[in-house]
């Protein structure tokens, strides 16, 4: 990892300090929507409507997930904190999980809370703020910083010295780590690749690119954002490496593009 794609060494850095309020840490309506609009797709709407209702209300008393914060490592009391927040956010999302599991068998639960996956985490990319230059590698970086500078997540990162690439390498993401130990693997591994989506269609000026994610079980998640060096370069599938890693994951991405190329938004 010491030079880019143009030749230009690669530089450790520092991600700069947010500015903003940064990521709230909250469900808003769109999210919500994302979320309903999704089950009711996967269970018709009275079975759907009940089962929200009830992972929200009743089962948050008589199922609710304990938190166990021996699934994971923490550097500090506060990283630890932050990752009880996400956990508090998430519990309803694993108890409906959990309940699809009921009804329906892990097989179509796995399904349901796929789509809904990339649904909410598209609905939470349209709340953010994209750079004014498309094609100022530092205005990506402060992007980045904005709304991941929390210790829910952790990473070290470089730039070329002609500012043509940037480089990502995350070891710790709150909301995917929990995910996981709480056993949605299904929903921590499409999350992840909606990230592809809204790049391709929020910022086609550049180049996003994924061989790892935590998501599907790597490591770390090694995030690319480059500027093309012609007219010539353009994303290729290697730069979807992590979308072969799940199973339908390359096709659910080109459908939701599809869907944004037809309507102008992701329908969420």
């Amino acid at each position: 990892m010491e030079y880019a794609r143009s030749g230009s060494k690669l530089q450790e850095v520092e991600m700069p300090p947010p500015q903003g309020e940064g990521a709230a840490l909250s469900i808003s309506w769109p999210i919500v929507k994302a979320m309903s609009q999704s089950l009711f797709r996967g269970t018709g709407i009275p079975r759907g409507l009940g089962l929200l209702l009830r992972s929200n209300t009743w089962d948050m008393i008589t199922s609710k997930p304990e938190w166990h914060p021996e699934y994971f490592e923490f550097s500090d009391d506060e990283q630890e904190q932050v990752f009880k927040e996400y956990f508090d956010l998430l519990k309803p999302t694993i108890i409906l999980y959990d309940n699809l599991k009921k009804h329906y068998g892990e097989y179509i639960a796995d399904g349901i809370i796929s789509t809904i996956a990339i649904r909410v985490q598209l609905g939470f990319f349209l709340m953010y703020s994209y750079p004014e230059d498309r094609k100022d590698i530092e205005q990506y970086r402060q992007a980045m910083a904005n709304y991941f500078s929390s210790k829910a997540w952790e990473s070290t990162q470089w730039v070329s010295e002609d500012k043509t690439e940037y480089r990502m390498r995350w070891t710790k993401c709150a909301p995917t780590m929990i995910l996981k130990a709480y056993g949605l693997h299904s929903y921590a591994r499409y999350a992840c690749l909606a990230h592809h989506i809204a790049f391709d269609c929020l910022a086609p000026e550049v180049i996003f690119s994924v061989a790892n994610t935590i998501g599907t079980g790597d490591p770390y998640c090694d995030y690319l954002i480059r500027l093309p060096l012609s007219e010539d370069d353009r994303k290729v599938e290697d730069d979807y490496a992590d979308c072969y890693k799940v199973e339908g994951g390359r096709e659910a991405v080109s459908h939701w593009e599809e869907v944004y190329k037809r309507f102008g938004d992701f329908r969420i």
